[in-house]
């Protein structure tokens, strides 16, 4: 009979293998394809690093413990940490209209650094700053450019600093006294920022209307009354010391 196949005189274990013959097809199997990743405009980008920067009030590249306490607990949670957080979750309820407004104000500042690239001055964290302030969308993917924009917000308000002070000092006058020379006076300190390579703060800050800097084993802050030798008078109007101590 047509369509099917005589197995007059085939054994049973043959008549078994005919019914198994077709076991070994396989439906085609899906290529997988991954979900998309996270999509993020700028602006929620760049209002979560002000955010983590109010949050923190400054900037910790990693988390900060009090160990000390007891228990001990962290006290500060890293700020690029907050960021990645916020942004994996798709969670702003911690973001105020605030941070917004400030996260563009720090964008549209190193967008500015346009003019300093034509000007030939770039570093490579300068010229990384100013490649993730033209972008105006980011994916899940960015993970290095969210650690990089989470410290940004500092790094604009130092640079404002700087600037205000640079400003400051082309109006100034250099310390009246002689390199060599010993001075004894109060100093408002201005910045005080710790150099791991040389186990030490530099201090920046004002003697009457003089902007003088120098190396210092301990922090300071505020008006300290300091006693130095003057190392060096530079052609920007500022002076160096050594040999600083603390007095009164």
């Amino acid at each position: 009979m047509p369509g099917f196949i005589d197995v007059t005189g085939w054994t049973a274990e043959e008549v078994r293998r005919l019914g198994h013959a077709d076991d070994d097809y396989e439906e085609p199997r899906k290529r997988y394809t991954p979900p998309a990743p996270q999509t993020f405009t700028a602006d929620q980008v760049w209002a979560c690093a002000a955010a983590a920067h109010r949050i923190n009030e400054g900037y910790f590249k990693e988390d900060v413990w009090m160990h000390n306490a007891t228990p001990p607990y962290r006290a500060k949670q890293a700020n690029k940490t907050l960021v990645k957080e916020w942004l994996r979750t798709n969670n702003f309820v911690e973001l105020t209209a605030a941070d917004y407004s400030a996260g563009e104000t720090y964008r549209n500042h190193f967008k500015s650094y346009t003019l300093l690239a034509l000007k030939g001055g770039m570093n490579e964290f300068q010229t990384t700053a100013m490649k993730i302030a033209a972008k105006d969308q980011f994916t899940g993917r960015d993970m290095y450019d969210f650690s990089v924009v989470s410290c940004l917000p500092s790094v604009a308000e130092r640079d404002q600093q700087q600037t205000a002070i640079k400003r400051e000092i082309y109006h100034s006058e250099s310390l009246a006294a002689a390199e060599g020379d010993t001075i004894v006076g109060e100093l408002a300190v201005i910045s005080c920022r710790y150099v791991a390579a040389y186990d030490k703060h530099r201090i920046t800050g004002r003697m009457g209307d003089s902007f003088v800097d120098f190396y210092f084993a301990a922090p300071l802050e505020g008006v300290v009354k300091i006693k130095a030798k003057i190392k060096q008078h530079r052609g920007d109007k500022t002076t160096q010391l050594n040999y600083v101590k603390k007095v009164g």
